[in-house]
């Protein structure tokens, strides 16, 4: 199994290889999951059709799957992965990369565009904000803590991260989203999304209740060239529209300069 000593866990990953051609000669997409998942989780639904151009990084990121838990999220969280992820890449050796993010792992896709551009060669997130608002958590809180968990998603986090460690992470993450918005809720601010300058495919879904598609607007009018494509679903669009999310990352990530958009106003 594949570990590595990261600044702040130790972090499991895999290596996907291309289905079609050599390893050595394809691109690589790194894969950034969400909250409580994992990248073979989270994009389980779009992997054949990705190896069929791109080797597959699938880190697990700090706390989730197989690499170490965490105690808290702390504010600084977000960039704290970034930095992980920026220590997985040099230990692969990958100068620059295809990046996936989606959720929470979006935050940190932008994130690692942003801070570090010359390691990012284009950009698709569904899901993500720059800004964390009271309003915000308390959606998450209702989400996590006040609505029953069904019994698929509790035995999918059981199997994803282990008995009895996911059962703290719910109240683990409202905490940590609480700290982020009394010290401002600011997750990215706008001269770093103005330092985004790789090609940059923004999604959302259009009803999503975790994340406002207000933030897609905001990350879209920020990031200078980039493209805004809706989905008239919640939040993990990626699932209701497995086929045609994969379609549109590929188109992108093959051609940047003509993805399939929508930029229709709210």
């Amino acid at each position: 199994m594949p570990f590595f000593t990261a600044p702040h866990t130790i972090m499991y990953y895999d290596i996907l290889p291309v289905n079609i051609t050599p390893v050595a000669s394809s691109p690589a997409i790194l894969l950034v999951h969400g909250f409580a998942s994992t990248a073979e989780n989270d994009f389980a639904p779009h992997m054949p059709l990705l190896r069929q151009r791109y080797t597959l990084i699938a880190p697990h990121l700090h706390g989730y799957g197989r690499s170490s838990p965490r105690d808290s999220y702390p504010s600084s969280y977000y960039r704290d992965d970034v930095a992980d992820l920026i220590a997985l890449l040099d230990a692969l050796q990958l100068p620059a990369v295809y990046v996936l993010g989606f959720s929470d792992g979006a935050i940190v896709s932008l994130l690692l565009a942003a801070l570090h551009p010359q390691r990012v060669k284009a950009l698709a997130v569904l899901g993500a904000q720059a800004t964390v608002s009271a309003q915000d958590v308390a959606a998450i809180r209702h989400w996590l803590l006040e609505t029953p968990m069904s019994p698929q998603w509790q035995a999918e986090l059981a199997r994803l991260h282990g008995e009895p460690y996911w059962r703290r992470l719910p109240a683990m993450y409202v905490q940590g989203q609480e700290a982020l918005v009394a010290s401002g809720g600011v997750l990215i601010t706008d001269e770093e999304l103005a330092r985004i300058t790789c090609p940059t495919l923004i999604m959302h879904g259009t009803r999503d209740r975790i994340v406002p598609v207000t933030y897609a607007y905001a990350l879209h009018e920020r990031i200078a060239g980039s493209y805004l494509h809706l989905f008239e679903t919640g939040h993990p669009a990626h699932l209701r529209f497995a086929q045609t999310f994969t379609e549109i990352v590929l188109q992108f990530f093959h051609n940047p300069t003509v993805p399939i958009v929508n930029t229709d106003q709210p």
